[in-house]
């Protein structure tokens, strides 16, 4: 099991699809007690942001006892979770739901 990319830029548009090799996203999809039917790259176009990082905080943790990447994988996906976290924030301070 091992990241297939390292290209952690717009991180909130990707999946875990565009991360992990197809060993890696069979078994977080066992661990996670889902199928590929269920959890398709169309998934998370509609999952909320909150959502697809989780699974991709999954996606590093399982990934963090095989490959050291994983650990920049995580720190990339905080990062950007905290933005977003920001961001829904200071719009919910002006009225503004943001999901």
């Amino acid at each position: 099991m091992k990241l297939i990319s390292t290209d952690f830029s717009n991180l909130d548009k990707k999946t875990i699809y565009d991360f992990g090799d197809d060993e890696a996203i069979d078994e977080l999809l066992k661990t996670k007690e889902s199928d590929r039917i269920e959890i398709t790259r169309e998934f998370f176009d509609d999952a909320d942001t909150i959502v697809r990082f989780q699974w991709m905080k999954t996606l590093a943790g399982l990934l963090g006892f095989t490959d050291p990447n994983a650990k920049n994988f995580l720190k990339a996906i905080e990062k950007e979770f905290e933005k977003y976290s920001k961001y829904r924030n200071k719009m919910a301070k002006k009225g503004i739901i943001v999901d």
